[in-house]
């Protein structure tokens, strides 16, 4: 329980300062994604259940705030959550190069995601002067800022350890150990 009020502390104040900090500090025109960073670290460092919730959490901040129609910023965070939560099984907290490629796939597939549904279904076919002029830019600008709140969330992780899910056998073992 503490990680999904972990998460949903951590998603309003990085919603927060994506929405109040980062609008005034945009490079390229672009501005960082920093939930769909949580949404892709979540998953990568907790797993399914807990990439899925931070991504429902932060799409429904930006669908309530900003979309005329609630549903479809959820949908796409919660979809990048649970697929980075099916790489759960290669976090290694010595390994940086995994969360990096993470994030940048991650908010890459946001983009498509979004075109294809905002855009290219209402006949806008200028796909590839939305990759060049919004994705990859954003892409980077989220990598950027994305690597230290990583950092963060992991330094997080390894101080508090919340709720570390032990096997039976891994019980009995620390038992016979504390018993020594």
């Amino acid at each position: 329980m503490r990680r999904y009020i972990y998460l949903l502390l951590l998603n309003i104040v990085c919603f927060v300062l994506q929405t109040t900090v980062f609008r005034h500090l945009p490079l390229g025109g672009v501005v960082p994604n920093i939930l769909i960073m949580i949404t892709a670290a979540s998953g990568l460092m907790y797993g399914r259940k807990l990439g899925m919730f931070s991504g429902f959490v932060g799409g429904l901040m930006i669908d309530a705030m900003f979309n005329s129609v609630i549903g479809l910023t959820i949908l796409i965070y919660s979809f990048i959550g649970y697929v980075n939560g099916m790489l759960n099984k290669l976090y290694f907290k010595e390994r940086l190069y995994i969360p990096v490629i993470t994030i940048v796939l991650s908010d890459l597939a946001y983009g498509v995601l979004y075109y294809v549904c905002r855009f290219m279904l209402r006949g806008r076919m200028d796909f590839m002067f939305y990759l060049m002029h919004v994705m990859i830019p954003e892409a980077v600008y989220t990598l950027i800022i994305g690597v230290p709140i990583y950092l963060l969330m992991r330094q997080i992780k390894e101080h508090f350890k919340p709720e570390e899910h032990v096997s039976l056998e891994e019980h009995v073992e620390m038992d016979r150990e504390k018993a020594i």
